[in-house]
């Protein structure tokens, strides 16, 4: 789709996100659509604390909203560190999060009271998408945002192999995760999506991927200081 601007920004809202939110609503017909709502805001919250992070470090960021997440691709002017990488990593989970804490405290709802907050059907559905969700963002595993902080932080220390203890890392929670899920009947519905995130995870360890990413900055397509987050 093409895109729009917010804040000086491009946005992209790609095919897969629109999917997305039309299987949210499907799903639940009744709170579908205030989910669906509630996701494309503090989605677009999310990647704009990232962009407006990239940007403090003198990047172009572009932002796509897109199956399951959004992401920020940006390429800064010079190398960054690891540290930087993070900081711009973990700027947009925190950005959720608070807005969310703003919207439902303006709403009188007390957001740390979790079992009052789900009395009110729009204040559950903030406190998923905003919250929760920023909350989740923050774990270590790759690729999510608290994957690339965990990953920022080894590279500090291992500059040529964090990525890749990071990567492992990631997929052996990912992939412990998902094998309880399949032996307890209770989680079991959790194990595609599990399975799923350790695909993605060990991607980009495969020689394939690294020969095509090699293609690609031959012709021009991206650069070391690339950088995606979600």
């Amino acid at each position: 789709m093409p895109a729009f601007r917010v804040l000086g920004f491009p946005v992209r809202v790609k095919f897969g996100f629109i999917v997305f939110l039309a299987t949210v609503i499907i799903w639940n017909p009744e709170i579908g659509w205030q989910f669906a709502i509630a996701i494309t805001l503090f989605s677009l919250l999310h990647e704009l604390g990232h962009a407006v992070a990239a940007r403090r470090l003198g990047a172009e960021p572009e932002i796509a909203l897109d199956f399951l997440a959004g992401s920020t691709r940006y390429t800064p002017p010079r190398p960054i560190t690891p540290i930087e990488r993070a900081l711009v990593a973990v700027t947009g989970p925190v950005v959720e999060i608070i807005a969310g804490l703003v919207v439902l405290g303006v709403m009188g709802v007390n957001p740390f009271d979790v079992p009052r907050v789900f009395d009110s059907t729009v204040a559950g559905v903030v406190w998923i998408a905003g919250p929760a969700f920023g909350l989740l963002n923050l774990l270590p595993v790759l690729p999510l945002d608290g994957g690339h902080v965990l990953a920022g932080a080894l590279e500090s220390f291992w500059p040529r192999h964090g990525q890749g203890l990071a990567i492992c890392f990631s997929a052996g929670v990912t992939g412990a995760f998902a094998v309880v899920a399949i032996l307890e009947h209770r989680i079991r519905w959790l194990a595609p999506f599990a399975l799923l995130l350790v695909a993605l995870q060990i991607w980009p360890l495969l020689p394939r991927r690294f020969s095509v990413s090699k293609r690609s900055k031959t012709r021009g397509l991206g650069t070391e200081n690339d950088v995606r987050v979600s």
